[in-house]
């Protein structure tokens, strides 16, 4: 899906605007309204909001956050074009994106909660509220640059001096490299040192990472939240490997505390709400609906890369259930429509698989290179294709006048970019160059009496699972 959702190699300098993009993109499908109007009803026509308790940022109920996600089958998708059949393009790259997005959810990258608000019971409702946002949960407490809790992180969050690739000292009697291991030599053998300098009953020789923390050494449990590496494995808050246990904000057993991303507010109100859900009992089953919806906010993401997230229509569906004492949402499937604006804003990632470049967008990726074969996206075919051959169309016809087209005007050379744009309508345009034959609008940017012109997309559908947390809290 997203530069961040699919398989390649992301450059380091790039991981940061990876992980927001993902949380963004994938969090704006926990954003995505419903289309649960009666038959014949638009998918994209937004419902009002329902009677009930007001939406208040720490003041609600149920929080949870996504503890499973996939992108759906194709027939987890949902009717956008009104043939009857479920749409869900991305269904194509789900076995190329699972395990980037499974890496990304083990590390924390995706932390995506929610807050309910009038739910008592998983029970039939006729008004269901909630909040969702981008949480902030790996924090680097000693600004060295290597953050604690993720696999292969820093080892003790207290000392900048101490992270994964530093130079071991051999003489500090502390794990400096975060191998594990303190005071070995160069050749990574451990230490012969058999005095136990801080009293826990274990030496250098005997495994301790830290022999100057009694806190810290080999086959202790890791604390929460401390920064150390408790238990000599090589990270601090962290315990299993890829598949954590410690501090996990995935596990019910040990319920934590979520921090907010600040971009989950905007003048101190959440940003994504579903204002007009219902629970209703189908097949003995609690079924939760919400929307529909628009999602549209301008992100920053790194210096100099922003998202503008557009995301329009879908629907949500979900099982309400009790779990461990509190309501959790399990096999749900949500979709919706990713418009072309909101692919061309997503630069500056590598992604070979599908054809991104940091050069170019993941809209160039879909419509002037590989992505748009791996999605069987639709040939825009008769005079477009005879000018402009290969084009590509979105599936999804949002604005209703006829599919959108998006070009590669001289698809026979290296840069394959998109820079020609047809509107349902047959309208065409192109990119705005300066003298220097740089673009400085590209042409999915075009207005139409005050609102965008290009807006078609291509359908998603995501399903997930959520797990209980103890709270949400303010951002750090």
């Amino acid at each position: 899906m997203t530069a961040k959702a699919l398989t390649g190699q992301i450059r380091r300098g790039q991981v940061r605007a990876m992980r927001k993009t993902v949380a963004m993109i994938f969090g704006s499908c926990a954003w995505l309204a419903a289309a649960c109007g009666g038959e014949g009803a638009s998918p994209f026509e937004i419902k009002p909001e329902c009677k009930g308790d007001a939406v208040v940022a720490y003041q609600g109920m149920q929080p949870q956050v996504i503890s499973k996600l996939s992108i759906g089958s194709r027939e987890d998708g949902f009717d956008f074009n009104g043939d009857g059949e479920p749409d869900n393009k991305l269904a194509a790259a789900a076995s190329i994106a699972q395990g980037a997005i499974d890496d990304a959810l083990g590390n924390y990258e995706i932390v995506i909660p929610l807050e309910f608000f009038d739910l008592t019971a998983a029970a039939a409702d006729s008004c269901v509220k909630f909040a969702v946002y981008l949480g902030d949960y790996v924090k680097d407490g000693d600004g060295d640059g290597s953050d604690p809790l993720v696999k292969n992180g820093d080892c003790n969050d207290k000392d900048p001096a101490i992270k994964r690739g530093a130079a071991e000292i051999g003489s500090n009697r502390k794990d400096d490299d975060c191998d594990g291991l303190a005071d070995e030599d160069a050749q990574d053998n451990p230490s012969n040192n058999p005095a136990d300098m801080d009293g826990d009953g274990q030496s250098l020789a005997d495994g301790d990472c830290d022999d100057t923390n009694a806190a810290v050494k080999k086959g202790v449990p890791e604390v929460c939240g401390d920064g150390l590496d408790n238990d000599c494995d090589g990270t601090a808050d962290r315990t299993g490997g890829a598949v954590a246990t410690a501090c996990s904000p995935f596990d019910p057993a040990s319920l934590q505390d979520i921090p907010l991303d600040p971009l989950s507010f905007v003048d101190g109100q959440p940003v994504v709400v579903f204002h007009d859900g219902t629970i209703e009992k189908r097949d003995g089953v609690m079924l939760l609906h919400a929307g529909p919806s628009l999602f549209s906010v301008s992100v920053p993401v790194i210096d100099d890369v922003s998202l503008d997230l557009r995301i329009s229509g879908a629907t949500i569906e979900a099982e309400v259930t009790e779990e461990a004492g509190a309501i959790v949402l399990k096999h749900a499937r949500l979709g919706g429509v990713i418009d072309a604006v909101t692919a061309d804003t997503i630069r500056g990632l590598d992604v070979d698989v599908i054809g991104l470049t940091p050069e170019n967008s993941l809209l160039d990726a879909t419509f002037a290179n590989l992505l748009g074969q791996i999605l069987s996206l639709p040939k825009a075919g008769g005079k477009v294709d005879a000018k402009y051959p290969g084009c590509r169309t979105p599936d999804i016809d949002v604005d209703r006048d006829g599919l959108e087209a998006f070009c590669d005007s001289n698809p026979g050379d290296t840069n394959k970019s998109v820079d020609v744009c047809i509107d349902g309508d047959g309208t065409e345009l192109t990119d705005v160059l300066d003298a220097d034959g740089k673009v400085v609008m590209s042409c999915t940017e075009a207005m139409v009496g005050g609102s965008r012109r290009f807006v078609d997309g291509i359908s998603v559908a995501l399903t997930f699972d959520t797990s209980p947390i103890k709270a949400i809290t303010p951002p750090r």
